[in-house]
């Protein structure tokens, strides 16, 4: 494996540190723990004006805290408003719950035990972009790649904002990145590294997201690729050993979950607890009411889902309802400008990325298909939550952070011939200079959604 120049290393800091920046400025930026309302077509009152679910997370953390041991989600709660996130794994509460109890912060109601968890979860940020550079260097052994790469995930506004929110999110994007990465590591190691090694830290990695989000599954799809993509190269006792670590590592959970909800995932708790939350058919209600031409079905999936997602996956802010468009909601005929300038940037990349696999199959390493894999994984899983629920929420396709940066990276570097430069800029001016866009929205659009009075326009 050829060494990382000093280039590559600055470039690694300096978006690392960006990152960490922007991250850092959600979480002073965003009110935590703030009643207010919900802009969208009109004021509904809400008991957080902050990120989405963040009281929830807040609350598990805060229960680990004061009673340490793990909560139980009980769908018929009177309380379930503020527990429905009680059925997630325990890895990102019990780490946060060890900062907040070695930080005195016991409280979770007090605003420094929410600035306490932000920022450690800006750290957490900062270790998956770290995790995208390696897995694109290793990946593709580009530079150029990694650098585009790390920069697109550093400066993704919806990133930097999920990084500076209380959330499980952030640690299973960083998970999912670094066993992707190893993946990678393992599949192009020189004869005389321990192959071994990286495939067990693979595993590890995997099953560390295994026990941070159920979506962690997608990072074990990724490993067994891995694994059956090397069974040539490797003895079949060392990929057994591999994959058992992997599900070793998940297994306590997997089996707590059983024996109290009857299900390894507790999916189906979940579902018994989350019958509150917007519903498909009631979308698909509402575009029958409104007498449009075509089919609901096929408009839900492209102008709901698939529009909302698209926008989102660049960065909607506070409670899902501050958007960077001109009216400041995802409804009506915007031209929705800045969101359609990005997603032109990206859909650019794609096709980039495309040609060069159409001409180039045989280059495109072996890693970077495994990265597919996680991809596809990753949409069947969004897929599969849509058809019940309406959750058009990008941030749900970035466990896939990796090796969508990647291909977005290729892609950009295909357009512009190879060269670092130009590639770069675009993303940096492009998504960097959108993330500060966004962050000088903020304050005016958090007081808007705390008094009710301030117009949101």
């Amino acid at each position: 494996m050829i060494a990382i120049s000093k280039f590559a290393k600055i470039m690694l800091v300096v978006f690392a540190c960006l990152h960490l920046a922007f991250a850092v400025s959600f979480a002073l930026e965003t009110p935590y723990r703030t009643p207010g309302f919900v802009f969208m077509t009109h004021r509904s009152p809400t008991t957080d004006v902050g990120a989405p679910d963040e009281r929830q997370h807040a609350n598990y953390i805060g229960f680990v805290v004061k009673n340490h041991k793990l909560p139980i989600l009980d769908p018929k709660s009177q309380n379930l408003g503020e527990e429905y996130q009680s059925h997630q794994p325990p890895l990102f509460y019990v780490a946060s719950g060890l900062v907040a109890t070695v930080t005195g912060q016991s409280d979770v109601e007090s605003p420094g035990f929410g600035k306490i968890i932000r920022i450690f979860n800006c750290f957490i940020g900062v270790f998956g972009v770290l995790g995208v550079f390696f897995a694109a260097f290793w990946a593709t052994k580009r530079e150029d790649v990694a650098i585009v790469a790390c920069a697109f995930a550093a400066l993704l506004p919806m990133n930097c904002a999920l990084s500076g929110a209380i959330s499980n999110d952030p640690l299973l994007f960083t998970l999912i990145s670094w066993s992707f990465a190893y993946c990678a590591r393992a599949f192009n190691a020189d004869e005389d590294q321990p192959v071994k090694k990286y495939l067990i830290l693979a595993a590890i990695f995997t099953g560390l997201a295994c026990i941070t989000k159920s979506s962690g599954l997608v990072a074990l799809a990724g490993l067994i690729v891995t694994l059956f993509s090397m069974r040539k190269q490797v003895s079949t006792k060392l990929l057994t050993s591999v994959g058992l670590i992997a599900v070793v590592i998940s297994l306590p959970v997997w089996l707590r979950n059983q024996v109290i909800y009857g299900d390894p995932l507790a999916q189906k708790v979940f579902k018994e607890a989350f019958t509150k939350s917007a519903q498909k058919q009631l979308i698909i209600d509402q575009i029958v009411a409104s007498n449009s031409a075509g089919s609901p079905e096929v408009q839900y999936w492209i102008n709901w889902v698939g529009y909302w997602t698209a926008r989102s996956f660049i960065g909607v802010f506070g409670n899902m309802d501050i958007w960077l468009n001109e009216s400041g909601n995802p409804y009506g005929k915007d031209p929705n400008l800045l969101y359609k300038g990005l997603l032109a940037f990206i859909v650019i990349a794609k096709l980039g990325f495309l040609v060069q696999l159409r001409q180039k199959w045989s280059e495109v390493p072996k890693p970077v298909l495994t990265g597919l894999i996680i991809c596809v994984f990753t949409v069947l899983q969004f897929v599969g939550f849509n058809m019940t629920y309406f959750q058009a929420q990008g941030r749900y396709l970035l466990p896939a952070l990796a090796p969508i940066s990647i291909i977005l990276a290729m892609g950009w570097l295909t357009v512009f011939r190879s060269k670092l430069i130009p590639a770069l800029l675009l993303v940096v001016v492009a998504f960097g200079g959108t993330t500060v866009y966004a962050l000088t929205r903020l304050d005016a659009q958090f007081e808007a959604r705390q008094t009710g009075i301030v117009s949101p326009n």
